[in-house]
C-alpha cells in the first residue's frame, strides 16, 4: 500500500484519526517498508493510466522528450509536460538512448545556405560610436577620492583603448614636466582637490605626502601652510612618523614624588 491508503485502512480498523504525515513517520521510525523497490516502483502510478504506462515503455527509444511528450499528449489527449515525462523516465530506469551529440555524418541544417541569417536592425554599423561614449576632454568627479578625472588621449595600459581617464592634476602636471617620477607624487598647494591650475600643484614625496597628512595640512589656514610644508619635508627628510604632533611637542616634565613626612 501506499501511505494514504494505509492510513484511511489503518483508521478503519483501529478506529482512529492518524494523518498521513503520523503513519510515515511510524513507518520509518520502526523500519517498515512497502517492499517496492527504489527507481523500479511497482504499486500504483497516480497521474499515468496503465495503458499510458504501457506506451512509454514502448516509445521512448529513440525519441526527445519533447517528442515523447507530444505523442503521449497527442494519443491520449493528455497535456503531460516535458519535466513529468523526463521524471518518469527517470524514476522507472528507461532510456532514451540518445547522447545529445551530433551523430558522425549528420548535415548541418544551414549547410548551403549563405546569407539566410543575416543581421538585424539592431546592429551595431561598423564605425558607429555607442551613444554613451563621452568625447576627449570629458571631466567628471571621482565617487571614491574626489580628484578630477578628465578623458585624455593617452592609450588605456588595461584595455588597449587609445584614450582614458586620468587624474586632471597629474595630466597638467606631467605635459609641463614629464611623467611623475616612482615614488613621488602630485599634490595641491591649497589643499582644493578641484584647483587644477598648474601654480597650484606641487612635486613630494610619498614620505611627505604621508607627514603633510599626519600633520591635517588639508585644514590647516592659508597662512600657515607653508611652514607645515617645510615642517613635513623635515620629518620626512629625519624619517619621522608623527601622529600630527611636533616631535617633543606636548611633554610634561614629570613632577618627583613628595618625600614622606
Amino acid at each position: 500500500m501506499q501511505v494514504p491508503e494505509l492510513t484511511v485502512a489503518f483508521n478503519k480498523r483501529f478506529r482512529q484519526n492518524k494523518t498521513a504525515t503520523q503513519i510515515k513517520s511510524t513507518l520509518t521510525n520502526h523500519g517498515f517498508t512497502c517492499g517496492r523497490k527504489v527507481g523500479n516502483p511497482t504499486g500504483k502510478c497516480l497521474i499515468y493510466t496503465s495503458e499510458q504506462v504501457e506506451w512509454l515503455r514502448e516509445n521512448v527509444v529513440g525519441r526527445s522528450y519533447v517528442e515523447i511528450a507530444s505523442g503521449l499528449n497527442a494519443l491520449f489527449n493528455d497535456n503531460k509536460t516535458v519535466e513529468q515525462i523526463k521524471s518518469f523516465i527517470g524514476n522507472h530506469g528507461l532510456n532514451t538512448g540518445r547522447t545529445g551529440c551530433f551523430e558522425k555524418g549528420i548535415v548541418p541544417w544551414n549547410t548551403g545556405t549563405k546569407g539566410v541569417v543575416k543581421p538585424n536592425s539592431g546592429n551595431f554599423k561598423p564605425g558607429t560610436a555607442p551613444p554613451n561614449r563621452k568625447p576627449l576632454w570629458d571631466e567628471r568627479i571621482c565617487s571614491k577620492d574626489g580628484f578630477i578625472l578628465m578623458k585624455v588621449p593617452e592609450r588605456d595600459p588595461h584595455t588597449g583603448f587609445p584614450t582614458r581617464y586620468k587624474h586632471k592634476h597629474v595630466w597638467i602636471w606631467e605635459q609641463a614636466n614629464g611623467p611623475v617620477p616612482e615614488g613621488m607624487a602630485v599634490s595641491f598647494i591649497d589643499s582644493n582637490k578641484l584647483h587644477c591650475e598648474l601654480d597650484n600643484l606641487m612635486l613630494i614625496t610619498r614620505s611627505e605626502l604621508l607627514s603633510l597628512n599626519l600633520l591635517n595640512y588639508k585644514e590647516t589656514p592659508d597662512e600657515l601652510k607653508p611652514s607645515v610644508l617645510a615642517l613635513a619635508k623635515l620629518q620626512a627628510k629625519a624619517g619621522f612618523r608623527t601622529t600630527g604632533r611636533v616631535p617633543g611637542a606636548g611633554r610634561r616634565k614629570k613632577e618627583a614624588a613628595p618625600c614622606p613626612a
